[in-house]
């Protein structure tokens, strides 16, 4: 296959290369050159049959095409979209003025690069997108990062519904994985990605403590309709 790796340079991202990379040919893009390197020395130990780097910074594309110049002529067969500006930064660490250069980098610059990959191809290739419980869930101090990812994941829901050939596998991650802690946990979603892509399916929910706090928000209605009519009952006693 031809794997297209957006965000490759991240944790989760060279964890991804490794994992898709056997037998494979793979393209990584990503905004920090020294961890691409890694990521492609990464790739070719874990038996890509090729791999190369494209330095791109989503935030300050203005022109796809020309953004994309350098990636082979060969139609991909898989597109993986691992990337995030947004992802470490609570509320508090989002100046007003750097607003704009999240959106285009966490959302904006995927329509024009998605639209000129998309033209390039003679049928639309499979798409994973990694997304996130947050996207789900109102968190009080991430909604920035929430309600991107949120308008990241519907935009390629939309592309799937759109294309019926488009092949689309969302990932949910419902755990901290810190940037800044090396861990297993990049490792252990990349192999269950790569499993669910395997056996062909749409969606995948990485993180118990995800499934919880989901379960938590979506009881929250039920629980806030049990206790209001308990208090509406025991005032009727009174």
């Amino acid at each position: 296959m031809q794997i297209l790796i957006l965000g490759a340079s991240s944790q989760v991202g060279v964890s991804l290369a490794r994992a898709f990379a056997p037998g494979n040919t793979l393209w990584l893009l990503g905004r920090d050159r020294s961890k691409l390197d890694q990521a492609v020395q990464a790739a070719l130990s874990a038996g890509a049959t090729r791999c190369s780097a494209l330095t791109i910074d989503l935030g300050e594309i203005r022109d796809a095409s020309t953004a994309l110049a350098g990636l082979g002529d060969g139609p991909l067969d898989l597109i993986i979209d691992a990337a995030s500006a947004s992802s470490s930064l609570r509320d508090s660490e989002v100046p007003a003025g750097a607003m704009q250069r999240l959106v285009l980098a966490d959302v904006a610059s995927r329509v024009p690069l998605m639209e000129a990959l998309l033209a390039r191809q003679p049928q639309p290739p499979a798409i994973i997108v990694i997304s996130t419980v947050l996207a789900r869930l109102r968190s009080p101090d991430r909604l920035v990062y929430s309600a991107l990812k949120q308008l990241l994941e519907s935009y390629y829901q939309r592309l799937a519904a759109e294309r019926p050939r488009l092949r689309l596998l969302v990932v949910t991650v419902g755990t901290v994985i810190d940037p800044l802690r090396p861990s297993e946990k990049p490792v252990r979603l990349a192999a269950a990605v790569l499993q669910a892509f395997s056996e062909g399916r749409t969606s995948l929910f990485f993180g118990g403590i995800g499934k919880i706090y989901l379960a938590l928000f979506y009881l929250q209605p039920l629980v806030f309709f049990a206790v209001t009519r308990l208090q509406r009952a025991l005032r009727g006693r009174r």
